[in-house]
């Protein structure tokens, strides 16, 4: 049965369901609170933000790293009809700025590890009045002597009552980016609905129970660690793993520790996952089933090496499109959820037929299931809504049967002589050869016009390999037009905070 409630409402439930039972644990130092002490905090950041501000503005900045002052933040936000505007804490400069302005925010909330991110855009940030820090609220003081500072710890107040919603799950509940791949990052304007869909439908493809324990090491201010990780677990009383940050080394001891028993991951994590040397822990672990997106590994491999289910790729999902199409469990095509119709266009924007590749569409069949617009960006809206259909940008194969199969970003595709390359497909061929460890691959200005593949890429250590040799690998296992023309080896491929290639960085150097 669908749930048609605010998100603070559902917390709330969800608490006096479930009590006692494990909800947060914080990686590495163990914190861990319950369904209970959990909400009952919340409640105390939504009373003192009652007590200090009154009437709420209608957007409240986020600027932190993962911990429980930022996710109990987020669902006391939800109960006090303030819309939590989540700040990547990568951003810097002109899309910092950007990102905080946006909604006229008057409060931030942050901590000393961005102070001097945002001393270095103050002048551009005219509507902030307020900061909210978690700690060094003296040093604070100082460095913005303009702005009015509070203390996380002040914030706080003794009552912890919940307050119900005045308002009904198609309002406003976040504003989250995109992250920026194929222009200015944009701030999507997400419903409660939005976040409990997404959640519900998250239990339906990963058959998430209340036995269930998700680690999850990826910013909050992104879409998959707020709504496929957390939200579902607390629907169904299972437990969430909460890491600030990625990390290789710790990655199978804090499985193993913590008893995790499933995760989410990009295709690149997949990867550096996959090149490192076998460990034991790679195989006490509990994990049961796993999803990359896209998965450069094939399952059998993986599976084989891991013990454990990976779930083919098959599944669709973004910030603005909202979750959208489900995985199946043993096969690489995805179904469409009940919510939404997808299709393929040309790019001229007319529908192709079953069985065509062309930019993926979707259309919501309810209200408040995908992104409502681009905040405060009318033009960029109506870019991507044409006839009752949301173009993606992104390119994808619909077979006859109606399955959906993930190509590539459209703008990550690269014109060689003529021909459309896929960089996945490239990156999938270049990380076969057993020397590399990691890859990117980018479009470099040809000579001859158009485009050429410039290949990025990392060597496992001790390991040595030519530009050549790595070329003569690729020749047998990719056509022509593929093989990159240039390589460059790195020690470190940069990355954004939830493991995607820098590319626009890359373009650099």
């Amino acid at each position: 049965m669908p749930l048609y409630q605010p998100i603070g409402d559902v917390l709330y439930d969800c608490a006096a369901r479930f009590g006692d039972r494990p909800f947060l644990t914080i990686a590495p130092s163990g914190e861990t609170l319950s369904y209970a002490e959990f909400e009952r905090l919340t409640n105390r950041i939504a009373h003192g933000f009652l007590a200090h501000f009154g009437q709420l503005p209608s957007h409240t900045a986020l600027m932190l790293e993962n911990g429980v002052e930022y996710l109990a933040t987020t669902y006391a936000l939800k109960k006090v009809k303030s819309v939590e505007v989540s700040v990547n804490r990568a951003f810097r400069g002109p899309a910092l700025a950007r990102a905080i302005s946006l909604t006229e925010t008057p409060i931030l909330m942050t901590s000393p590890a961005h102070f001097d991110a945002i001393e270095a855009v103050l002048s551009d940030l005219p509507s902030l009045k307020t900061l909210i820090v978690t700690s060094h609220s003296e040093e604070a003081s100082i460095r913005f002597p303009n702005l009015n500072i509070l203390a996380f710890e002040d914030l706080l107040s003794d009552t912890d009552t919940h307050i119900p919603a005045t308002t009904d799950d198609l309002a406003p509940a976040s504003v989250m980016f995109t992250s920026g791949t194929t222009g200015v990052s944009k701030g999507c304007v997400l419903s409660h609905r939005y976040g409990l869909r997404t959640a519900e439908n998250v239990v339906k493809a990963f058959r998430v129970t209340a036995e269930d324990v998700i680690y999850s090491p990826y910013p909050l201010s992104h879409i998959g660690p707020a709504y496929y990780d957390v939200l579902p677990t607390m629907l169904t009383g299972g437990r969430v793993i909460l890491r600030d940050g990625f990390s290789l080394s710790n990655f199978w001891p804090e499985i193993n520790q913590f008893g995790a028993t499933w995760f989410l991951m990009l295709g690149s994590v997949q990867q550096l996952l996959w090149s490192q040397e076998p460990s034991k822990l790679e195989t006490t672990h509990k994990v049961t089933r796993c999803w990359s997106t896209p998965a450069p590994v094939p399952k059998e491999k993986w599976d084989a090496r891991f013990d454990m289910h990976l779930i083919p790729g098959g599944g669709y999902g973004s910030t603005d499109g909202g979750w959208v199409v489900c995985p199946q469990w043993d096969h690489p095509g995805g179904i469409p959820f009940p919510e939404f119709d997808i299709g393929v266009a040309d790019d001229d924007g007319n529908h192709l037929p079953l069985g065509s590749t062309g930019e993926f569409i979707i259309r919501p069949k309810e209200p408040g299931v995908m992104s409502d617009e681009y905040f405060g960006m009318p033009e960029k809206t109506a870019e991507t809504r044409k006839g009752g259909w949301f173009y993606t940008g992104d390119i994808a194969r619909i077979d006859e049967e109606g399955l959906f199969y993930f190509i590539c970003r459209k703008a990550e595709r690269i014109r060689v002589k003529g021909e459309m390359v896929s960089g996945f497909e490239v990156e999938e061929g270049i990380l076969s050869h057993p020397d590399i460890e990691d890859c990117a691959v980018i479009g470099a200005p040809s000579a001859l016009g158009e485009e050429e593949i410039k290949a990025f890429v990392t060597l496992k250590p001790n390991r040595e390999l030519t530009a050549e040799a790595l070329q003569d690998h690729c020749r047998p296992i990719m056509a022509k037009y593929m093989v990159p023309t240039q390589v460059e080896f790195l020690d470190e491929i940069p990355r954004t905070p939830t493991g995607k290639p820098e590319k626009g960085k890359l373009a650099t150097y």
